[in-house]
């Protein structure tokens, strides 16, 4: 097992359209934080510079960092499609190895994929934190940080996803187009036929908002409501954004979800004809 992981680093961080995406994804994510941790905005006490200090700032880097899940996906759609293209399944096959250490290298690119995407939100987060913060305590530090382990889920859905659909496909061209339509805007079509009680539970719309938007309504006017003692706003009481799964429970079911896409991707690798 050891050597296939080797033989599978060898394979993808020689790729140069790996290390291209890889590229961009991290140099979209620090330009977004970058330019908007520079948007100095204050209304009637709404400061939107609380959203980069501690303990919110996971929660607004973990959100934007969500954007860019979709680049990951596509890195995971263009790993599989390029071993169906050049054959390289077929030869690995040949050479012994079995299908399911074939899906299992796979899946260590995936899972170091979405620690890369950990990484980027938590050290960036510890700089842009402590850079922005006023005030700077241990519990500040890491209050909210469980929503950056959330991200982590996210992103290896996405890759997960991806890769069923790289499996059932082949072609990167087709994988990548009906990937990206799949979240807009076929399951959303598909949703609109579905009572809202069963509508919150389809896939796409469970793993897309396991980092939802920051409240920045309610952590902007925090002080005002210190001050005065009145009820907290929201974006949800205000009616801006609809009410939604809690993040504990939506985390289950996208991981119950990832182990669907697991054995249906194992499924498929069993029977395909490489």
């Amino acid at each position: 097992m050891k050597n296939i992981v080797k033989l599978e680093f060898i394979k993808t961080f020689g790729y140069p359209g790996f290390r291209t995406i890889i590229l961009l994804h991290a140099i979209l994510f620090l330009l977004v934080v970058t330019i908007g941790s520079q948007i100095h905005l204050s209304i009637q006490g709404l400061r939107i510079d609380k959203l980069f200090a501690f303990p919110h700032i996971w929660a607004t880097f973990s959100w934007i960092g969500s954007w860019f899940n979709l680049l990951l996906g596509i890195i995971v759609i263009i790993l599989v499609g390029n071993e169906h293209q050049f054959r390289t399944f077929r030869k690995q096959l040949i050479d012994g190895l079995s299908r399911n250490q074939i899906l299992y290298s796979k899946m260590v690119i995936i899972t170091i994929l979405a620690l890369y995407a950990l990484l980027i939100v938590l050290l960036t987060g510890l700089i842009f934190g402590i850079i922005y913060s006023n005030n700077i305590t241990i519990s500040s530090v890491f209050e909210k940080t469980p929503y950056v382990l959330v991200l982590f889920v996210q992103s290896f859905a996405y890759m997960m996803l991806g890769m069923l659909f790289a499996f059932i496909f082949k072609s990167n061209a087709l994988s990548i187009v009906t990937f990206i339509l799949f979240f807009f805007p076929i399951e959303p079509i598909l949703r609109v036929f579905f009572p809202s009680e069963i509508d919150q539970f389809f896939p796409i719309k469970i793993i897309s908002n396991l980092t939802p938007m920051p409240d920045f309504v309610g952590i902007t006017t925090s002080d005002l409501i210190q001050i005065n003692g009145s009820s907290p706003a929201s974006l949800q009481n205000m009616g801006i954004m609809p009410e939604s799964l809690s993040v504990g429970i939506a985390t289950i079911v996208c991981i119950g979800y990832i182990i669907i896409f697991y054995f249906i991707t194992k499924q498929i690798v069993k029977q395909q004809n490489f």
